[in-house]
């Protein structure tokens, strides 16, 4: 597997303890240059970053569609993406006076990527989700420990998350050191594919605060389900934009906080 590395460790158990040798992810720091937008920074497992580009995007509300992005173009950590809506260039600038990027200093100016939560936990206005899909409660746990078995490298290192898009009987699974960028590439790799995002959920690992709810939102995903808590601020998100949000998937078991009439209770 890529980016994994090797690390030496102490495991102790039952007072007993030995040196052993542990795998871990190579985490990276990606820069994202969105139109003429200030570059943003992501600690990321740095693979699918064009479907990280692509779901972000989205997500971020920065295009409606994955028609929006004008081209992605990829050189090592750096990743430059063109949109149709040239967002944030003036109107008097010309193309050629875009200003180049000195990469050495982008570490220092970037805007931080919204993980611990920032403009998506801004959006004022919700718009609910108007979706049918029904899916069996079996399905729900079948489909959570599918997601468990794909994740190869959280099997191997536990250092990251992942996450799931289902949509009939087809699924992408992607990893990442961060939910957030988990859920981001799922989302691009679904629009590359040309899924009915109306039509398919997504399951992973973490929390359900705010700003997961409203990219789920923003691109209208009717139904998340997790094996972690959800916040109260992803419960009235849920609420407002009625998204069916399950959480602490465990065994046998789940919560259903929202919406529940998407799920099949007796299936």
């Amino acid at each position: 597997m890529e980016h994994i590395k090797k690390i030496p460790a102490i495991r102790w158990e039952n007072g007993n303890y030995q040196k052993v040798e542990e795998q871990t992810v190579k985490d990276e720091n990606i820069y994202f240059h969105i139109d003429y937008l200030p570059p943003r920074k992501f600690s990321t497992y740095p693979a699918d970053l064009d479907d990280f580009a692509v779901g972000y995007c989205l997500g971020d509300g920065l295009v409606n569609s994955i028609d929006d992005i004008v081209s992605i173009e990829i050189e090592d950590k750096y990743v430059s993406i063109k949109t149709k809506f040239n967002h944030g260039k003036n109107d008097d600038e010309n193309d050629d006076e875009k200003p180049e990027l000195d990469r050495d200093v982008l570490s220092y100016q970037c805007i931080m990527s919204d993980s611990a939560g920032g403009w998506r936990s801004e959006l004022k206005n919700i718009e609910a989700i108007d979706a049918d899909l029904v899916v069996n409660a079996s399905e729900i746990i079948a489909n959570m420990k599918r997601l468990t078995d794909k994740a190869e490298i959280w099997q191997a290192t536990g250092s990251v998350h992942v996450a799931q898009l289902v949509y009939g009987n087809q699924f992408i699974t992607r990893e990442d050191v961060s939910r957030h960028v988990a859920v981001d590439k799922v989302i691009g790799a679904a629009a590359k594919s040309g899924f009915d995002l109306s039509k398919s959920y997504i399951s992973y690992s973490g929390r359900m605060p705010a700003d997961m709810l409203i990219k789920i939102v923003r691109v209208g995903i009717p139904i998340l389900v997790s094996n972690a808590a959800p916040a109260g601020s992803g419960y009235d998100i849920a609420e407002k934009g009625n998204i069916t949000m399950i959480g602490f998937v465990r065994g046998d078991r789940f919560n259903l906080y929202t919406a529940p009439e998407r799920i099949n209770l007796d299936g």
